[in-house]
C-alpha cells in the first residue's frame, strides 16, 4: 500500500496533469514537505466542514426542526456554530480552510456565476466564504484577526458579525436543546468503502487515517436524542458530492470531493509558486495580489 504522502503526491500528479497554465508550471513531485502537509490538512478540514454541513441536514430531518430561510444557508451557519463553539484551535483552522475552499472555488470559476447559480438552493461560492468569515470573526475576533485582515474584511462588518454569530448560535442551541438529553448516546455506523480506483484510494486512506468520518460520530454520538443506526459512509460516487439521505438515514461523503479539493489547492500552489513566500521589501504589489485567497496568512 502507498504511504499517505506518496498517495497524495500521486493524486496531485493527476490533478496537475489536468492544469493548462502557460505562465507557471509546478510538478507535484517538487512539492515541499510543508506543502504536502498543508495540502493534506486542507483536504481533511474541508471534508470535516462538509460533513458537519450534512450533519446539519441530518438534525433538521431527524428532529423535524423548523428552518426559516434556505436550509443550505441555515446548516452552513450550524456547522460554523458547532465548530467554533468547541473553542479548539485545530477546529478554528478547519474554519479557515473551509473559507479558503469556497474562495478558491470561486476563483476557479473563470466564467463567473451563471443564471442557474442564482436560482439554486445554495448561496454563491464567494458569499458562502464570507458568511463563514463573518461567523469566525463574530465568534473570536482576536484569533481570526490575521486571517480577516488578509482578506481586508471591513471592521464595521466585523462588529455586525458579533451580533450575527451570537444570534445564529442562540437560535440553533435553542432549537437543539429540546432534542438533547443528558447521558443520551447514539450508535453511528461508520465505513470507508474501497475506492475501486488507485488515485481515489489515496484520498480514502487519508480521510480514514485522520478519522474524518468518525468526527461526526464522536460529536453527535453523545447528548443528542437520535435513534441508533445512522450511517456515515465514505465511497466513490462518480461525482464530487456529499449528501444526507433521510430515507436511508445516511451521510455520504464522496472521495471525489476530496480529490476536488486537492485539485483546488494544487492549482493554488502552482499559481503562487515563487510568490507565496515573498514578503516585506521583496514583495511587489503583483506578488501580494496574485490571488484574493490568503491561504498562507493564518495564525
Amino acid at each position: 500500500m502507498k504511504s499517505l504522502k506518496s498517495a497524495w503526491v500521486a493524486a496531485l500528479v493527476m490533478c496537475m496533469a489536468m492544469l493548462s497554465m502557460s505562465s507557471v508550471q509546478l510538478k507535484a513531485e517538487e512539492l515541499t514537505e510543508e506543502q504536502v502537509q498543508e495540502g493534506q490538512q486542507f483536504v481533511i478540514n474541508n471534508a470535516i466542514f462538509i460533513l458537519f454541513h450534512e450533519a446539519g441536514h441530518m438534525l433538521v430531518s431527524e428532529f423535524n426542526l423548523p428552518v426559516l430561510g434556505r436550509e443550505e444557508d441555515a446548516v452552513d451557519a450550524l456547522s460554523a456554530v458547532l465548530l467554533l463553539g468547541a473553542e479548539d484551535e485545530e477546529l478554528n483552522t478547519t474554519m479557515q480552510d473551509a473559507a479558503d475552499g469556497w474562495f478558491l472555488l470561486d476563483e476557479a470559476n473563470e466564467d463567473g456565476p451563471q443564471e442557474d447559480d442564482f436560482m439554486g438552493t445554495h448561496g454563491l461560492d464567494r458569499q458562502r466564504a464570507y458568511a463563514i468569515v463573518c461567523m469566525m470573526t463574530g465568534a473570536n475576533a482576536e484569533f481570526f484577526k490575521v486571517f480577516a485582515d488578509s482578506l481586508e474584511f471591513p471592521e464595521e462588518r466585523r462588529q455586525e458579525c458579533v451580533y450575527e454569530y451570537q444570534k445564529a448560535r442562540d437560535s440553533w442551541m435553542s432549537l437543539l436543546a429540546a432534542n438533547m438529553k443528558e447521558g443520551a448516546k447514539t450508535r453511528f455506523d461508520v465505513s470507508y468503502e474501497p475506492a475501486g480506483n488507485e488515485d481515489l484510494q489515496g484520498f480514502a486512506d487519508l480521510l480514514k487515517s485522520a478519522g474524518a468520518l468518525e468526527t461526526i460520530a464522536t460529536v453527535f454520538g453523545e447528548g443528542y436524542d437520535l435513534k441508533d443506526g445512522i450511517k456515515i459512509t465514505g465511497k466513490s460516487c462518480g461525482v464530487e458530492n456529499a449528501f444526507w439521505d433521510p430515507e436511508a438515514r445516511e451521510i455520504t461523503y464522496c472521495y471525489e470531493m476530496a480529490a476536488f479539493h486537492a485539485d483546488l489547492i494544487a492549482t493554488w500552489f502552482a499559481n503562487n509558486q515563487g510568490t507565496e513566500e515573498a514578503t516585506g521589501d521583496d514583495a511587489t504589489s503583483e506578488d501580494t495580489d496574485a490571488t484574493a485567497v490568503k491561504v498562507k496568512k493564518k495564525e
